[in-house]
C-alpha cells in the first residue's frame, strides 16, 4: 500500500462523507479482498510503486479534500440560512433549511480515503498531549450517545458518524498522542459492531497494536471475531484468537471466549 506524501497535519478533513460519487480506480489504491489478512500484515513493507500511482494518489487526495471543504460551507451556508430565518419568524423557511441540513448530514456518507491507510503503519502513540485527550472524550461522548442502551437498538448513525470525525482529528492533528491507538480501537468497533463496514474495522484494529505495541485494547479478539463470526475464515480466526489469548488477558471473558473458539475451531479443522 502506498501512502501520500502530503504532511499528516493536511488531513483533518478526512476522512469524507458525501453523497454517492464515482471515481476513477486508483492503480495502487484498491482495497484488498475480505479473505485476506488485515491490510496491515503488508503495509510496513516498502512497496516499489511508479512515479504516475504516486501522482494519482496524490490527486486523488487533493479532489477528496476540496469536496469536503465545498461541502463544509455548503452546510455552514444552511446553518446561517437556517439561523437567518429564524431570527426572522420565518417559520416554514426555516424548517425547509433544516430539513435539508438533516438530509445532507444523514445522506450516504463515503469514505473516499481511509484516515489508517493515509496514516500508515509508523505512528507511535508516545506523548501525553491534553489537546488530543479533550478530542478523545468528546469522540465518546459522541460514540456513547450513538450506540444506544439496549443492543443494537436505537443506534443514531450520526452521532456514530461524528465519532469517528472526532477520533480522526485525534489522529490527524496530534499524530503522537498516547490516544491514537484508542481512537483507533474505537473507531474499529464502530465500524465492526455498529456500521458493518468490516475493511475499515480490520485496518483500525490491527493499527491499534501497530501504533501501541504494549496495548492493552483487545484488537486482535476484535479482528478473529470479524473472520470467525462475518468471514467465516476459521484459520485466521485460529491465529487472531491465539494472539488475543496470549497478549490480551486484561479482558478475561473475552480471553475465555477466546479460548472456547481455539478449542472449537481446532477440532473442526482437524475433522
Amino acid at each position: 500500500m502506498t501512502t501520500c506524501a502530503l504532511p499528516i497535519n493536511r488531513l483533518h478533513l478526512l476522512p469524507l462523507f458525501c453523497s454517492a460519487v464515482a471515481l476513477l480506480v486508483m492503480s495502487g489504491c484498491q482495497q484488498p479482498d475480505y479473505t485476506a489478512p488485515p491490510p496491515g500484515e503488508v503495509v510496513g513493507q516498502t512497496l516499489t510503486v511508479t512515479s504516475d500511482a504516486d501522482l494519482q494518489r496524490k490527486t486523488e487526495v487533493e479532489l477528496v479534500e476540496k469536496m469536503a471543504l465545498h461541502r463544509s460551507q455548503y452546510l455552514k451556508q444552511l446553518q446561517l440560512l437556517r439561523d437567518f430565518y429564524d431570527r426572522q419568524g420565518n417559520n416554514l423557511k426555516a424548517s425547509w433549511a433544516r430539513q435539508e441540513i438533516e438530509h445532507t448530514e444523514l445522506g450516504p456518507r463515503h469514505s473516499y480515503l481511509v484516515i489508517a491507510e493515509i496514516a500508515g503503519s509508523e505512528l507511535r502513540a508516545t506523548t501525553a498531549v491534553v489537546e488530543a485527550d479533550l478530542l478523545y472524550e468528546d469522540g465518546m461522548k459522541f460514540f456513547r450517545a450513538g450506540r444506544g442502551k439496549i443492543g443494537p437498538f436505537f443506534v443514531s448513525k450520526k452521532k456514530l458518524y461524528l465519532a469517528i470525525d472526532k477520533f480522526h482529528e485525534l489522529i490527524t492533528t496530534y499524530p503522537s498522542s498516547d490516544k491514537i491507538d484508542d481512537a483507533a480501537f474505537q473507531i474499529a468497533e464502530i465500524y465492526h459492531y455498529y456500521l458493518k463496514d468490516y475493511h475499515k474495522a480490520l485496518l483500525y484494529y490491527q493499527r491499534v497494536w501497530q501504533w501501541d505495541p504494549l496495548t492493552p485494547k483487545p484488537a486482535r479478539y476484535g479482528v478473529a471475531r470479524i473472520y470467525d463470526d462475518y468471514l467465516h475464515d476459521r484459520v485466521k480466526a485460529l491465529e487472531y484468537y491465539q494472539k488475543a489469548v496470549n497478549l490480551e488477558t486484561t479482558y478475561p471473558e473475552k480471553v475465555q471466549y477466546a479460548q472456547n473458539r481455539i478449542d472449537d475451531i481446532a477440532r473442526e479443522l482437524s475433522q
